[in-house]
């Protein structure tokens, strides 16, 4: 038996750089429609999974794990379920929204979990942002996540080869931790 762990991230990383990049040239075609859908809602997926397989691995820098990523939330008004979770109007307010700085495992979190996942294009057909909900909080609140942020977060994370780190084990849970020292 052969026991493996990221050792070179990569090959983790250079995906989320193409996605990224991908996902800036992206535009809406009607003939196409249900096929992007899919590969957005796959490439978001596989891509934030890996995100936070690189966090739990210590394949990050200590900043990058810091970052913070702009989200709007909408309070919920009724009750999403699998049958009605694409009637966003009638489940969320969507004229009230807050703005939240959230931290990249959360933003993670809500793509590996989602249970909400919408996107949303612009008159040019350009990828907007994403409405997303982990099944967690898809009762309370949708987030709004702007592709911008989306794109920042890929790249980020692709771009990110941290030279040293210091870790140090928890008394109390006996886990690594990172911190700057």
């Amino acid at each position: 038996m052969s026991i493996w762990m990221i050792s070179e991230s990569r090959y983790w990383k250079e995906p989320l750089l193409r996605t990224a990049a991908w996902l800036e040239r992206w535009r809406f075609k009607e003939e196409c429609a249900e096929r992007d859908m899919v590969r957005i809602e796959r490439e978001l997926f596989i891509g934030f999974y890996a995100i936070r397989k690189l966090l739990d691995t210590f394949k990050v820098s200590p900043e990058t794990r810091r970052q913070t990523y702009s989200m709007l939330r909408h309070p919920g008004t009724g009750t999403t379920d699998y049958l009605n979770w694409h009637r966003l109007d009638e489940h969320f307010d969507l004229d009230a929204s807050t703005s939240e700085q959230r931290d990249l495992m959360f933003l993670c979190n809500q793509f590996v979990h989602s249970f909400i996942f919408m996107p949303v294009t612009y008159e040019d057909g350009a990828l907007a942002g994403i409405f997303i909900a982990s099944d967690k909080i898809r009762l309370e609140k949708v987030y709004f996540v702007e592709a911008s942020e989306i794109h920042r977060a890929l790249r980020t994370v692709g771009k990110d080869y941290p030279k040293r780190q210091s870790m140090r084990r928890n008394d109390s849970t006996h886990q690594w931790e990172e911190f700057d020292g």
